[in-house]
């Protein structure tokens, strides 16, 4: 047996690593590569059964590596030792070729990952990620048993994690742990006192719906999902969610456990997977319906046919953000975007040109019909928006009529501003100014 100390920080206690492998090159490879992730570990190797019996029965390991090939006896008969002696220690097989099957079955009896040895670079990923997954366990567990009971223990178990820990009671959110307050940006006292749907984006509404009714219908189903949520300052963020059901003064509520994977959203995010589209009103970028435009215009150019661009303007969106909040503004651009949405043709691009505009294209449409569907929003607005809904501008321009060199492209905020103003002059633009119901009526 063969021990190799690794010290990254000497903040936190090492973790203890068995690493089960007959070849002192793969052992000395497996620690190298954990201490280049900076894994502060204390690694021992073993080779034989008898040793690894003896080492799982006197010692308590954090996480286990193991070969599966080990000569006379292989990595799955370790993982069975280990369970005989009831340790839950979390169980990672690097391995060289295994084939898909093989390695399949491993998992499902039990192994916790599986990492080849020719991609050693995943290795300290799937240790993070293990350890994560018991720490996570034994909340649940810890929860399920009794919350009330443990309550302190359960709090300082669930603060020492990443991953945000949410119950809720039907909408009222009972715990959050120190996580989940910085990933959303509200503090635990408001946290408690938010709807769930206040926290969850609009687009994600449906999402929650449809995985709890799914799981209503069959309690083994799949539960865990991605839903996107809108911090305290307006922010979107992706999380990947697992619920679960827990009991609290013998009610039912629901444990949500949530991994951030924002970072790894936007690192997935390209032209061809929608990297064009806003993230938090789901419409396209100004810079993608820049492009829609002059396609449009050539358009029109070859064939004669106009289009029309209608731009609407949400006024005072900063002195909402001071006075409503920045989440709460954020609502009220999601509910334009959804209405906007609603009412636009398959044929129609809409975008969020701006922070606080919206440019739509609306292909051979005259000055009217984009009248009428400017209309159509405002009456929206004003009937779906809880109180009194925002003030707006709008304006409409249709094309080829307008100057054509004027009309090439739009440009950034400033020379898109100075050329909106310059087409308010033409008679095929025509400008309106004053509330959703103000827009509802017919008063161009």
């Amino acid at each position: 047996m063969a021990t190799n100390d690794v010290n990254v920080t000497g903040t936190q206690a090492p973790l203890r690593v068995l690493i089960v492998e007959d070849s002192p090159e793969d052992f000395d490879l497996c620690v190298r590569t954990l201490e280049k992730a900076k894994l502060n570990i204390n690694a021992a190797q073993v080779a034989s059964r008898e040793s690894f019996q003896d080492l799982v029965a006197t010692n308590t390991y954090d996480v286990i590596l193991s070969d599966y090939n080990l000569g006379s006896w292989n990595g799955m008969e370790a993982l069975e030792i280990l369970r005989q002696q009831g340790r839950d220690t979390p169980f990672i097989l690097v391995t060289g070729a295994l084939g898909e099957e093989r390695a399949a079955q491993c998992i499902r009896e039990g192994a916790a990952d599986l990492v080849m040895k020719t991609r050693l670079a995943a290795l300290p990923a799937a240790v993070c990620r293990a350890l994560s997954d018991k720490i996570l366990r034994e909340v649940k567990e810890r929860a399920e048993a009794s919350l009330k009971e443990n309550e302190r223990k359960f709090r300082v178990l669930a603060d020492s994690i990443a991953s945000a820990v949410l119950i809720y009671q039907g909408t009222q959110c009972r715990y959050a742990n120190r996580a989940a307050q910085t990933l959303t940006g509200y503090s635990g006292e408001e946290l408690l006192s938010l709807s769930s749907w206040d926290l969850i984006h609009p687009d994600s509404h449906s999402v929650v719906i449809a995985h709890g009714l799914a799981r209503l219908r069959d309690k083994e189903a799949s539960v865990r999902y991605e839903m996107k949520i809108l911090t305290k300052q307006g922010e979107v963020r992706f999380w990947d969610v697992t619920p679960g059901k827990i009991e609290i003064e013998s009610e039912p509520a629901g444990l949500i456990t949530a991994l951030d994977v924002t970072d790894r959203k936007l690192a997935e995010v390209t032209p061809e997977r929608g990297g064009y589209h806003d993230p938090l009103t789901g419409l396209l970028t100004g810079a993608q319906v820049q492009i829609v435009f002059r396609e449009e215009a050539k358009r029109s150019e070859r064939t004669g046919r106009s289009f029309a661009l209608l731009l609407l303007k949400l006024e005072a969106l900063r002195q909402n953000n001071q006075e409503l909040g920045f989440a709460e503004a954020s609502r009220v651009l999601c509910k334009l975007a959804n209405i906007i949405g609603g009412v636009c043709r398959t044929s129609d691009s809409a975008s969020r040109y701006t922070e606080d505009e919206f440019v739509l294209i609306l292909p051979e449409t005259p000055v009217a019909g984009a009248r009428r569907l400017m209309q159509r929003i405002g009456e929206r607005l004003k009937n779906e928006l809880r109180g009194l809904p925002p003030a707006i501008s709008a304006g409409i321009a249709v094309f080829p009529q307008v100057d054509q060199q004027k009309s090439s492209r739009i440009q950034h905020e400033s020379t898109k501003r100075s050329q909106f103003e310059k087409r308010r002059s033409c008679t095929s633009l025509t400008s309106i100014a004053g509330t959703a119901s103000d827009l509802s009526e017919d008063t161009v």
